[in-house]
């Protein structure tokens, strides 16, 4: 038997009918919806933050309180670069900032090569400031960079570890002057890179840095000691690909994926279908549903749901037809267009077919759509932590 993971990243919202899971058009989903073992599961434990690095912990099985210890260092895992032990690791967003509002947390999906180049020009032109701090920084994708920095104070590094600095996808639209504050008060170097850097994006689609989300060196257990299993890994994320990392998934690299709606999805499911053999796992994850929940647009995010029905589920379907596989679709968080943000309800899950009838008919299928509100009739709910193991058994 072969396994497949579909995540797409932030689809789900609240529980009403008036959700990108409801309103969009998904035959292939409707039509193995009715055959899936659906419920709920919680995938954001309390008292930790709605984000990827919780959520897909959680999906893959790994407990978050014990390993989420900052998004940061799981992201730059991504990228093969290991932290030493003494620094903290920050995301670096290239934001918009418009009358002192943060417009833009992506600087308007900032592409690649725009964004290289800065980080390039960042390390040229400002490469005596970062030395002084033993500060480093690295392009990552897009809008998502990072900055490595020894510290060299371990009562400072301990303060700012346990600091709350904002996330900018949480302050869309919102006056950036109050946030600034913690930035003046416990991080002056990193606000002087803040305004050290403003001549360099001066041009670019970008016009500020933004940090958060810090964290130590990050470890993780490997997957397939624990499941017995290989698995595969396609993402256009660097959170996604570390988590993979780190855990011994392999990453494969798919020329065209971009995060956002114009990814190559067959791409993806080509690579996967290519790579995973029998016994093996096989992750797909999908970020533009959750980059057009950030944005509030409703219509792009209905269109993001309708992407990953057709061109991913289906596509994946079609190629893996009469082969013996199982099926897990599960986002890591809801992204509500109401709030641009992520949220730590519980999300939606299906596995096809249903694991105690095979779809043929029992009190744990039969729900007609993948959705929030038919999800929450199932009298299934679940410690997401506990589902890979459940759709491996």
């Amino acid at each position: 038997m072969k396994f497949f993971v579909v995540i797409p990243d932030g689809a789900s919202e609240r529980f009403d009918k008036n959700t990108a899971l409801n309103l969009a058009n998904t035959p292939v989903l409707d039509s193995i919806a009715p055959k899936s073992f659906m419920g709920l599961a919680r995938t954001i434990p309390y008292g930790l933050p709605p984000g990827s690095d919780v959520g897909t912990l959680s999906i893959f099985g790994f407990d978050p309180a014990l390993y989420a210890k900052g998004r940061s260092p799981l992201e730059i895992a991504a990228k093969k670069i290991i932290p030493p032990e003494d620094s903290l690791v920050f995301r670096m967003n290239l934001v918009s900032v418009k009358d002192g509002v943060m417009n833009d947390h992506s600087a308007g999906h900032i592409k690649d090569a725009e964004a290289q180049a800065i980080i390039e020009k960042m390390k040229k032109e400002l490469s005596d400031f970062l030395k002084r701090y033993n500060m480093e920084i690295y392009f990552g994708k897009s809008y998502r960079n990072y900055i490595v920095w020894r510290i060299g104070d371990k009562k400072r590094e301990d303060i700012i570890l346990n600091t709350e600095f904002i996330p900018p996808h949480d302050i869309l639209g919102q006056k950036i002057e109050n946030y600034l504050d913690i930035y003046k008060k416990v991080t002056p170097e990193l606000f002087d890179l803040m305004q050290n850097s403003k001549s360099i994006l001066d041009g670019t689609s970008a016009n500020m840095l933004w940090f958060w989300g810090q964290g130590k060196r990050a470890y993780l257990p490997s997957f397939e000691k624990i499941y017995g299993k290989k698995g595969w890994l396609v993402s256009a994320v660097d959170i996604i690909k570390g988590i993979a990392v780190l855990s011994g998934i392999e990453v494969l690299e798919v020329p065209g994926i971009t995060g956002y709606l114009d990814s190559n999805f067959e791409g993806k499911v080509d690579y996967i279908v290519n790579s995973v053999r029998e016994n093996e796992v096989g992750f797909i994850h999908i970020e533009a549903t959750d980059e057009t929940g950030h944005q509030g647009d409703r219509e792009k995010k209905k269109l993001a749901v309708e992407i990953v029905d057709s061109r991913v589920i289906g596509n994946l379907l079609r190629r893996v037809d009469g082969e013996d596989f199982k099926l897990l679709v599960m986002p890591d968080h809801p992204t509500p267009c109401e709030l641009r943000t992520h949220v730590g309800d519980p999300v939606p899950f299906m596995i096809y077919p249903c694991l105690f009838c095979k779809g043929k008919g029992c009190s744990f299928c039969g729900r007609k759509r993948f959705t929030e509100i038919e999800a929450i009739s199932s009298p299934v709910f679940f410690d997401a932590k506990l589902i890979m193991k459940f759709f491996l058994s």
